[in-house]
């Protein structure tokens, strides 16, 4: 169909007097990017938002089926296209993939929002609207697509969901060690607990404290205190596995959360963890080295157990360790 024919075409009343450079003004009043195809998908009107978001002119792009030019690498549908060859949601599936809807204010039509990296020089979020166009009788004979930039609204929401990412992550974890807070280790150790009861699966939870660690404190100051708590951290977190699990307890003691465990594999996990600090030099200064051991409470899982209760008994093993002496790990069935 002719441009005056299509022009035509969508005003009853101005069939025979069609004025296509009106048409064309009333397209470049549209402050939206917006471009026009037939029912041969050939593009009739490329209005001024469109040439500036695409750089390419609308001397390229009349008269060609390039309208996938400023979005793709290679001719594929737009919406518009999608629209003239029935609008059919498989096909538009088929493309979007679930970042479509059907318009809530246009009947036929649909809405879509994507990020098109060929758009602009870094790329660009759009959303689009693509509907039919029809003449007097409902014959299709057209397709309208309109465009809106909203990259800086999804800058947005990406740094709104970032922050919200990290605030959850701080409110859990103590900024020193990099290890989950005590918060987190109640919220775990209720799961925890409900996953043995539920599944019949071993639990084990460790109590670790460092030995003397006021002393440290008190001869080299908090600066290499904060160091020896931060190495521990991180001596910690070396020796986990996957589903294992360690938390910043309180001041110089920690906590070790040990699923599908019993006491014999926490023994040997505890251990280890004991003879890596031991062997760790922590710099005081460029002249001297502090060596800090830990002693670690250990229990078990029991059938009707409650968090007090295998806090206690944790807690119980770690004192007994303490007063045992240094470097050492005990157990309370």
């Amino acid at each position: 169909m002719a441009t005056t024919e299509f022009n035509g075409a969508l005003s009853k009343d101005q069939e025979s007097k069609s004025d296509p450079s009106l048409m064309l003004q009333v397209f470049d009043r549209i402050a939206l990017p917006t471009f026009v195809i037939d029912n041969n998908h050939v593009i009739l009107h490329w209005n001024s938002a469109i040439e500036a978001l695409s750089g390419l002119s609308r001397e390229e792009m009349v008269g060609t089926s390039d309208q996938w030019k400023p979005f793709y690498q290679s001719p594929r549908p737009c919406l518009a296209d999608l629209i003239l060859d029935g609008g059919h949601d498989a096909d538009v599936q088929h493309y979007y993939q679930d970042k479509y809807r059907t318009s809530e204010l246009i009947p036929d039509a649909y809405e879509a929002e994507d990020f098109f990296p060929e758009c602009g020089a870094n790329g660009e979020w759009l959303h689009f609207t693509a509907a039919s166009l029809k003449d007097n009788n409902g014959n299709v004979i057209g397709a309208i697509e309109t465009l809106s930039n909203i990259s800086a609204r999804k800058k947005a929401e990406f740094e709104l969901i970032e922050r919200e990412r990290t605030y959850r992550e701080l409110s859990i974890t103590d900024a020193l060690t990099g290890l989950s807070n005590s918060r987190c280790f109640y919220q775990q150790l209720d799961l925890a607990i409900e996953s043995s009861r539920r599944y019949n699966h071993a639990l084990s939870l460790c109590f670790l404290d460092l030995d003397d660690f006021k002393r440290v404190n008190d001869t080299y100051g908090h600066m290499v205190g904060d160091l020896v708590l931060e190495t521990f951290g991180t001596l910690i977190k070396a020796g986990l596995r996957t589903n294992d699990s360690a938390y910043r307890y309180g001041g110089e003691e920690f906590a070790i959360l040990l699923p599908s465990t019993d006491c014999d594999g926490a023994i040997i996990l505890a251990n280890r963890i004991r003879d890596n600090l031991r062997n760790h030099n922590v710099p005081a200064d460029e002249h001297t080295i502090v060596n800090v051991t830990a002693c670690v409470g250990i229990t078990e899982y029991k059938t009707g157990d409650d968090p007090r209760t295998l806090l206690a008994r944790a807690d119980n093993a770690l004192y007994e360790a303490k007063r045992s002496g240094k470097d050492c790990t005990r157990v309370e069935q």
